[in-house]
C-alpha cells in the first residue's frame, strides 16, 4: 500500500513539474520577452475570476499574496500561476515587434506556434487572411503545424488558441 501511495504522489509531482516547465516555455510568461531572471512562481487558481487566461500586471513591490509570500518583481500571470521576474529588459525594440497586430487578429488568436514564410502565396490570398484552422501539414517546402493560420504578407501566422 505505502508502495502505490509513493507512486502517486511521485506521478503527481512530476504532472504538475511538465505542467509549469510548458507554462515557462510559453513566452506569454516572460510578457514576450519583456521580462527576465525569474524569480518566483506562485499556484493561485482562484485568481483566474480577476484575471482571465492572461494579464500583464507589471512591477509589484510584492507582500502576502493568495497565501503566500509574492517576492518584488515584474508579475505576469497565465492561469491558473503567476510568474515574477526581477529585471525588465532595456531594450528599446519590443519583442516580437515583427509581428503585426493584425496577425493575431488584434487579440482573437493568441499562443504563436509558428511564422511560415511564403511570399509566393500572395498571389492566392493577397495582403491578409484568416484562414481559421487546419490540421497541419507539407506548405511551401516546409511543414505546417495544427493550429489557426492567419496570412499577413508574407508570413503565415500559425496561432493554437482562439479566443
Amino acid at each position: 500500500m505505502k508502495k502505490l501511495l509513493l507512486f502517486f504522489v511521485l506521478f503527481f509531482f512530476v504532472v504538475q513539474a511538465q505542467a509549469l516547465d510548458n507554462d515557462i516555455g510559453d513566452p506569454r510568461s516572460s510578457a514576450d520577452g519583456k521580462y527576465h531572471n525569474l524569480l518566483q512562481v506562485m499556484e493561485c487558481p482562484r485568481d483566474r475570476q480577476s484575471y482571465g487566461e492572461y494579464k500583464d500586471y507589471g512591477y509589484w513591490k510584492g507582500g502576502a499574496w493568495c497565501g503566500q509570500q509574492g517576492q518584488a518583481g515584474y508579475w505576469v500571470w497565465i492561469a491558473p500561476r503567476w510568474y515574477v521576474w526581477g529585471n525588465k529588459n532595456v531594450s528599446k525594440k519590443k519583442p516580437f515587434s515583427t509581428i503585426p497586430p493584425k496577425a493575431s487578429l488584434n487579440g482573437k488568436y493568441s499562443n504563436l506556434v509558428q511564422k511560415l514564410k511564403c511570399a509566393r502565396d500572395r498571389r492566392s490570398y493577397g495582403e491578409f487572411r484568416d484562414y481559421g484552422y487546419w490540421a497541419g501539414g507539407p506548405w511551401c517546402g516546409q511543414q505546417g503545424k495544427a493550429g489557426y493560420w492567419v496570412w499577413v504578407t508574407p508570413y503565415w501566422y500559425v496561432w493554437g488558441v482562439k479566443k
